[in-house]
């Protein structure tokens, strides 16, 4: 394959661009796949902030405890209400270490809902393997600022 001057593209022996594991699908917003579906993700993070009933029940995740914020405590119901009830529906295709999910429910503990959640976008939006291997599959979550 070569390189056809954008980053990290590749053409094909047919002179057709590779884009990763979602170029064949037609609709990649609900495509199994966690690397067409950021914005699926965040959707469904946004209705589980606006209805918090779908949230209840789930309990502590073992990741962390829930955080002390308002905000925060309510994004990380949709992340455990994420991680119980979606999550296992779904294979398994974060190529990270931690997983996003996990990795959010850290972050909301450690930062709380402001900088928590701008971690939570910036890793969703570098959630795919191309990145991953730049990073050697770890990306942990940064300590938290005193």
């Amino acid at each position: 394959m070569a390189r056809n001057g954008k980053r990290g593209r590749r053409r094909n022996e047919d002179g057709e661009s590779d884009e990763g594991c979602c170029a064949a699908t037609l609709d990649t917003l609900t495509h199994p796949c966690c690397c067409g579906g950021v914005w699926s993700q965040a959707a469904a993070l946004w209705l589980t902030l606006l209805h918090p009933s779908l949230t209840t029940g789930h309990g502590a995740d073992p990741a962390a405890p829930p955080p002390r914020g308002r905000l925060a405590a309510a994004m990380y119901r949709s992340v455990r209400h994420y991680r119980v009830a979606v999550s296992p529906t779904r294979p398994p295709c974060c190529p990270y270490t931690p997983s996003c999910s996990t990795y959010a429910v850290q972050a909301l503990h450690h930062h709380g809902a402001l900088r928590g959640g701008r971690l939570i976008l910036a890793r969703l939006l570098r959630c795919r393997p191309g990145a991953a291997r730049r990073h050697a599959y770890r990306d942990p979550v940064p300590p938290p600022r005193h």
